[in-house]
């Protein structure tokens, strides 16, 4: 026990000791602080057009309401510009039109080619009416948020259906009131809500996913190291060889908790401040139950450190890091597997694929955490699961222990892991 403290201590001191780990944690939780932060502050006053539509549908008031809505009105900039040209006289009287879009400096036209003069000369668009419910609309450029085309064509729908309307005799405000009811449900859901789960699902599968990857990486990588300058003989010959892979593995997993904690948490206390200025829209992504923190901390952790010893197992196996990826390519494939299948399987966590993988160790890490964030499991698979999952990190451990002493003191080419395994059979 005394050796494996004193592993962890060391590797634990590799990692806090160095510049990059720190300033690395220290950027990314400032920037994922700045990104809950200042959005609020440059979009103070305009969530209803973020995220309620845009600026054409939205109501001006007062006099800007009249001067927007004007076919004559002035404005500083051509930003606000429309123009619009009925060479034929479809419509009585334009402005039943205009009316219908306020906030813009509407420029009414008899001419088309004057349309398409003020729309080159900077004007927001232009329309020009051709028929009954057609027009033809001009731009300079077209932008893929440009939404002036559908605006304009369901207030020409709504004019020309009120029209028709009126000359069957039909009051046109009864009808619009009649079609206007919508039937108003209530949801009364009896277990978990999947598709407001969903957000924040998706962002814990995708840390666990980099801290898999990173730092079952970087443990390799470390092992190889020391392996190639000899060090390793020296460690494995004064410390058992069991303390040393799991002080290692185990410092990772500190580490790595430590580091998506900071970012983590300064998202969640950042938002816990300015909320407000969001109006409180992202809650469904913040706002994560202590039963969804608690799956992720038992299931990812011991996700993690059953890979951990995978890539463990590897750094040993080979005595060159340029060779480390060749060879960890079997473990990182299974665990991207594992992940895109359970990315896959988030749309239906009740699906038979999810429910297989939420019980085979190499899967179970994503694929049980995300049944229990989107749906309903009972605790009998979820100790099950975990018992399994659990297990599977014990036995790895112990190959690791045996894996990593007969293989740091091989050198030369990469030994095959079947090859180090009839070995130990052997001892």
């Amino acid at each position: 026990m005394k050796q494996f403290l004193n592993v962890l201590k060391f590797e634990l001191g590799n990692y806090f000791k160095s510049k990059s780990f720190m300033v690395t944690t220290i950027l990314l939780a400032l920037a994922v602080a700045a990104a809950v932060a200042l959005p609020p502050v440059f979009m103070k006053g305009s969530f209803s057009e973020v995220f309620g539509g845009s600026k054409g549908s939205t109501e001006a008031t007062g006099e800007e309401a009249e001067k927007g809505s004007s076919a004559d009105g002035n404005y500083d900039s051509d930003a606000d510009v429309l123009a619009i040209a009925d060479p034929d006289g479809f419509v009585s009287d334009i402005t039943e039109l205009t009316d219908r879009m306020p906030g813009y400096n509407w420029k009414v036209f008899d001419d088309t080619d004057e349309v398409e003069d003020i729309v080159s000369a900077g004007a927001k668009g232009g329309f020009i009416l051709t028929g009954r419910y057609t027009y033809t609309y001009v731009v300079n450029d077209l932008s893929i948020l440009d939404s002036l085309d559908s605006e304009f064509s369901e207030i020409y729908t709504d004019y020309w259906q009120e029209q028709e309307l009126k000359a069957e005799g039909i009051d046109a405000a009864a009808v619009e009131k009649i079609l206007g009811h919508s039937s108003i449900s209530d949801m009364k859901v009896l277990g978990k809500d999947g598709a407001n789960n969903y957000w924040y699902t998706y962002i814990l599968i995708f840390v666990l996913y980099f801290l898999v990857l990173f730092y079952g990486q970087m443990i390799a990588t470390s092992i190889t190291s020391e392996k190639s300058n000899r060090a390793i003989e020296v460690l494995v010959t004064t410390v058992d060889s069991t303390s040393l892979i799991f002080g290692k593995v185990i410092a990772g997993a500190i580490s790595g908790i430590f580091q998506a904690g900071v970012i983590l948490g300064s998202g969640l206390l950042t938002y816990h401040f300015t909320g407000a200025g969001w109006d409180y829209r992202l809650d469904f992504l913040f706002h994560i139950p202590a039963e969804v923190w608690g799956a992720f901390v038992v299931f990812g952790l011991l996700g993690y450190l059953m890979y951990a010893f995978l890539f463990g197992m590897l750094g040993a196996l080979v005595s060159k890091t340029e060779d480390i990826s060749k060879s960890a390519t079997p473990v990182t494939m299974i665990f991207v597997v594992s992940f895109i299948l359970t990315m896959t399987g988030m749309n239906d966590s009740s699906s038979l694929l999810m429910k297989v993988a939420s019980f085979i160790p190499f899967t179970s890490s994503n694929a049980m955490f995300a049944r229990i964030a989107l749906g309903s499991v009972s605790s009998v698979e979820v100790v099950i699961s975990a018992a399994i999952l659990a297990a599977t990190v014990v036995v790895l451990g112990w190959l690791a222990a045996k894996i990593f002493r007969f293989g740091t003191l091989m050198y030369g080419n990469p030994i095959k892991f079947t090859q180090a395994l009839k070995k130990i059979r052997e001892q």
